[in-house]
């Protein structure tokens, strides 16, 4: 399996203790979701995962193979990846961030925002990151301004506050 074919779910933080538990930080709207994955891919390293556990608002992970504390540092930094096949299904009007990011945003009127670069998640709620032409916008992912979701039509509608737009 190639890495373009792998979603990235977080990255690797540092270790925890010193028999090779590896602390996570989650690029997903719930840790639990690390419980549903067999193996986690390190750039071109694969390991099969052990045991998960939820540590505070991050995920902390024991790996095969990775049993001491200098083993589970040499992880540190980098990438994690999951085949997408390993995420549970879901309703139709629900969503995986991995499907948001790439997504070109349009305004009420019709009009192209720009591009969904990535997702961040805040105590009060998750955050669209989107590309203008000119510079990087923050869209707070709430019903109040995001509208739409339409993963298969490629496209998010918003209803922006004064003050959030690209030429604000």
């Amino acid at each position: 399996m190639s890495a373009d074919q792998l979603i990235v779910v977080g990255k690797a933080l540092k270790p925890v203790g010193l028999k090779g538990e590896l602390k996570i930080y989650p690029y997903t709207e719930s840790p639990e979701i690390f419980k549903n994955f067999p193996f986690l891919f390190f750039e071109n390293d694969c390991f099969e995962v052990d045991k998960v556990r939820d540590n505070k608002n991050l995920v902390a992970v024991f790996l095969k193979g990775i049993d001491s504390f200098e083993s589970a540092k040499k992880l540190c930094g980098r990438l994690v990846r999951v085949s997408a096949d390993f995420f549970p299904d879901k309703a139709d009007d629900e969503y995986y961030w991995f499907e948001l990011t790439g997504l070109t945003v349009y305004d009420m009127q019709g009009r192209q925002l720009g591009i969904v670069k990535s997702l961040l998640r805040t105590s009060a709620h998750d955050i669209l990151q989107v590309q203008t032409e000119t510079k990087e916008i923050l869209v707070p992912l709430i019903d109040e301004i995001v509208k739409t979701i339409d993963v298969k039509g490629n496209q998010i509608i918003v209803d922006l506050l004064t003050g959030m737009g690209p030429d604000d």
